[in-house]
């Protein structure tokens, strides 16, 4: 028995012996007494239906892990392949925006492999025409090659170039450290570019050409080409630039398994009237919750088009209206399971996101078996900021998502993280949701690589757990347009805070409410941080206790503790807090690296 009887813990009686889950001995229990058809497996812990093996067998799971007969004909490729007509109904369709941004550099080859492992159902690609008419990716929305990114000479919009120039294009994927990168000659001087979130493991790749990606999906998922232009674009036109999409599906007979997404209504009735499916992608929302309507759903109905991808920002009324014109809608943007509950409240057909493994959740597939992606200096599943939910991977003041380097495992958390605004934090997705939210400990290190100036004792690191939600905890400034343009709500506080000060002190707090102050539950003052050393720190949750302990370079432990029950929510965040209640930053940048959880013995 588990739980306190409270209404955040209640009482939970399970079975279970030698290691066994109650789920696992329930199952064990129930497979002594199975009937013809049925099967239990032990490597999985599941009961499935049983599969003949005799002759003449034509029953097989498919690919959305229901049963297919092959009416007697050999499993084969091509009875594998997706259409966009046996895309699961709503909600289930899960599309990766730009090659699942989020793991992959978005126009690379090796994004295609990943989702198609992932079995995602949706690819997104962000599609160009050449001078030749030619489609080939684009690595973002803006159809250019730049020089930042890329081995060319200038930045150049498609458009002006020849198929052949942007597919000898060779990329960048990791940072100036990286023994494997393109190094310029010296007779056109410039260093490598710091590229680095995607990691040391990430390829540099030549810019792909359209058919050569379509012959590498083959049928195995629905592709999603994005043709539409960013507002602001004056060249090319969207008619100009859907030519090349047209050209590859035809050429690649991808009819049944393409969708051209475009901006303009009569691009998309060019785009149907070529046989081809057609989804309209409306401008993005101009602030949270925007109520008004891009096109009138009559007239999109009109143009021919039959699936939208639409800004997660725009009002729930507006999914609606056009959910009810009978168009397939897909939410864009936010990758976080809350933001998938609200799909399924709305009934739309599915989301489109950069981290469609998270999203998915762990039910089918359970991603959680990852061990410290930043020892490897890669991103994790699910490791998502207020950045990220905006589709930005990269800001002005350094890498939102903070970034990895070959000399030191562990990932940099830049200054200026957040804004200068409360609770800005990273989500460890990888692990959420935790196995067990009532008896566990997370484990990680920490340092300060440079430190605030002036010396603060607001300046903080550490944890944010015990949350409901992995709804971002960001607290958005409520009166400051320039640091919250789109109007965001602030973020959830109900949850507990361990933290390290850069005075010393260790503490932990919680927001007893919604809406009102931190509540302190225990302080200890400790030495104070110096700069480039490592700290250890250990936080226990049992049902009844918290215990956080900073464990110094020498091995001395210092530990606070509380007896709190309030919240044992399944997700945790990484925090870097510079300032508190509008009060000026505190810039300084931290390190962290050996994240992980256990369930306690």
């Amino acid at each position: 028995m588990t739980g306190n009887g409270s209404v955040q813990q209640p009482y939970v009686v399970s079975l279970g012996q030698d290691g066994q889950t109650g789920c696992e001995a329930i199952a064990a229990c129930v497979a002594q007494n199975l009937g013809p058809g049925l099967a239990y497996d032990k490597g999985t812990g599941k009961i499935q239906t049983k599969l003949s093996r005799d002759a003449g067998q034509t029953v097989r799971f498919g690919s959305d892990g229901g049963l297919l007969d092959t009416a007697g004909e050999a499993p084969s490729p091509g009875a594998c392949g997706r259409t966009i007509e046996s895309l699961p109904g709503a909600p289930g369709v899960v599309g990766a925006y730009a090659l699942a941004g989020l793991h992959n550099p978005y126009s690379s080859p090796y994004g295609v492999d990943y989702c198609l492992a992932h079995q995602v159902d949706i690819i997104g690609m962000s599609v160009a025409t050449t001078s030749d008419d030619v489609g080939v990716l684009s690595d973002y929305d803006d159809c250019r090659i730049t020089e930042d990114r890329s081995s060319i000479y200038v930045s150049q919009d498609i458009r002006r170039m020849s198929a052949d120039t942007v597919v000898s294009t060779y990329n960048y994927a990791g940072n100036v450290d990286d023994p494997v990168a393109y190094l310029r000659p010296q007779s056109v001087p410039r260093s490598d570019r710091r590229g680095g979130w995607y990691g040391w493991l990430a390829q540099r790749y030549h810019q792909p050409g359209l058919s050569d990606m379509l012959t590498k999906v083959g049928g195995k998922a629905v592709v999603m080409l994005q043709c539409h232009l960013p507002e602001d674009a004056t060249y090319p036109t969207e008619a100009e630039n859907v030519r090349g999409a047209i050209r590859s599906v035809l050429q690649c007979c991808a009819q049944h398994w393409a969708i051209v997404a475009v901006r303009e209504l009569e691009t998309a009735t060019t785009i149907v009237n070529a046989g081809i499916t057609a989804c309209l992608v409306p401008p993005r929302a101009k602030v949270y919750g925007d109520t008004t309507m891009p096109y009138a759903p009559e007239d999109v109905v009109a143009s021919g088009a039959t699936w939208m991808v639409l800004d997660d920002l725009y009002h729930n009324v507006v999914f609606q209206a056009y959910k009810d014109a009978g168009l397939q809608v897909l939410m864009w943007g936010n990758s976080r399971h809350t933001w998938k509950d609200r799909a399924q409240a709305l009934g739309i057909r599915g989301s489109y996101v950069l981290d469609p493994v998270y999203y998915r959740g762990p039910e089918e597939h359970d991603y959680r078996g990852e061990v410290d992606p930043w020892e490897h200096r890669r991103p994790g599943v699910g490791h998502l900021t207020y950045r990220t939910d905006h589709r930005d991977v990269t800001s002005a003041g350094g890498y939102v998502r903070g970034r990895a380097e070959i000399a030191e495992q562990g990932l940099i958390i830049p200054r200026n993280f957040g804004d200068g605004q409360g609770r800005p934090s990273i989500l460890i997705g990888w692990l959420c949701p935790l196995q067990d939210a009532t008896d566990y400990t997370i484990t990680w290190a920490m340092k300060w690589t440079g430190m605030p100036s002036p010396a603060s004792g607001t300046a903080k690191m550490g944890l944010l757990f015990g949350a409901a939600s992995d709804k971002d905890p960001y607290a958005w400034a409520q009166k400051d347009p320039a640091l919250n343009p789109l109007k965001y709500p602030q973020g959830p506080q109900m949850m507990y805070r361990a933290y390290q000060r850069t005075t010393g002190e260790i503490g932990l707090a919680k927001w007893s409410d919604a809406t009102g102050p931190i509540q302190y539950l225990a302080a200890k003052t400790t030495p104070a941080i110096t700069a480039n050393v490592w700290n250890d720190y250990e936080l226990k949750v049992e049902p009844d206790k918290i215990t956080f302990t900073r464990i110094s370079a020498g091995g001395t432990r210092y530990t606070v503790a509380a007896a709190d029950t309030q919240y044992r929510g399944a997700y945790f965040f990484l925090e870097k807090e510079e300032s508190f209640q509008g009060e000026a930053a505190h810039q300084f940048e931290g390190k962290v690296k050996n994240m992980a959880y256990r369930r306690n013995p």
